[in-house]
């Protein structure tokens, strides 16, 4: 992914962000102007995927998104490398919506209330299980059973609950453990993620990743006795880049399907999401 180095999605959407992206002023599509990405002002009668045939659709490559979009009937579907590009695409009318996970959908909503809105169904009704990735081999085995621990651990001690409210319920009143210091590390170990993805991975301020799976690692590799190095790539790299080595493990809101089980080892699953669709008001 050419990296969209927006310090978080809210900043890469807000109004003055997108009027200096280099392709006009992000004036959110409204039913009836010429250009407008719904002319006819349909998208509030969408009641199901179907009404979504023919349409022009923009996804994040290699995900579930780009997956779902393709099955639909005569859909032209875009591919970004970054959910925020999405957006932009949809709030300057080049595309009628706009196929991702729930609450990276919730979020992109949430940074133009006023612009943006979620219909009230699914674009599948398959749900999908977040795990993360180790490689495919002896040592990516023994990784991932060491990650199915600690991930028990933190489940039965409430950090996980913890993890979730603050980052996926949004709960600012959450205070989170504090971080265990690994006095005598097993050695250092290399996440690889892609920081387009909030909640779960983004960026922060001072643009360092943050995210519920990038503190969730954190908690993970400190229970594990491991000290963690964080890479930011291209999503559709994660897995060519585990094969390689440059990294040891994916921790992304990576869904584990059997394409994937082919090319990598995979931990018990930690959430599970569902595609939503987000149109221009």
């Amino acid at each position: 992914m050419k990296k969209l180095f927006a310090i978080g999605i809210a900043a890469a959407l807000s109004l003055g962000l997108l009027s200096g992206c280099g392709s006009g002023t992000a004036a959110a599509p409204s039913a009836g102007p010429e250009g407008s990405a719904d002319p006819e002002g349909t998208q509030g009668a969408w009641t199901s995927v179907e009404d979504l045939k023919g349409k022009r659709i923009a996804v994040q490559e290699s995900t579930t998104g780009n997956d779902v979009a393709k099955e639909i009937e005569g859909a032209e579907v875009s591919t970004f490398k970054a959910a925020a590009q999405c957006a932009m695409e949809l709030l300057n009318g080049r595309v009628d919506c706009v196929i991702i996970d729930t609450n990276s959908a919730q979020a992109l909503v949430a940074a133009n209330p006023d612009k943006l809105e979620l219909l009230p169904f699914p674009a599948s009704e398959e749900s999908e299980t977040y795990a993360i990735a180790t490689q495919k081999n002896d040592e990516g085995a023994v990784l991932a059973a060491e990650f199915n621990t600690a991930m028990a651990t933190l489940k039965e001690n409430g950090t996980f609950d913890a993890l979730v409210a603050k980052y996926i319920a949004k709960d600012d009143s959450v205070t989170l453990p504090e971080l265990p210091a690994v006095d005598n590390p097993k050695g250092a170990i290399v996440m690889g993620t892609n920081c387009e993805f909030e909640p779960f991975e983004f960026l922060a301020s001072d643009g360092t990743p943050t995210g519920f799976d990038v503190d969730y690692v954190k908690y993970l590799c400190a229970e594990m006795g491991y000290t963690v190095t964080i890479e930011n790539m291209d999503f559709d790299a994660l897995i060519p880049a585990l094969q390689s080595g440059r990294i040891d493990f994916i921790a992304a809101g990576l869904t584990r399907n059997k394409e994937r089980e082919e090319n990598a080892n995979f931990t018990d699953g930690y959430y599970e999401a569902v595609q939503s669709i987000i149109v221009a008001k």
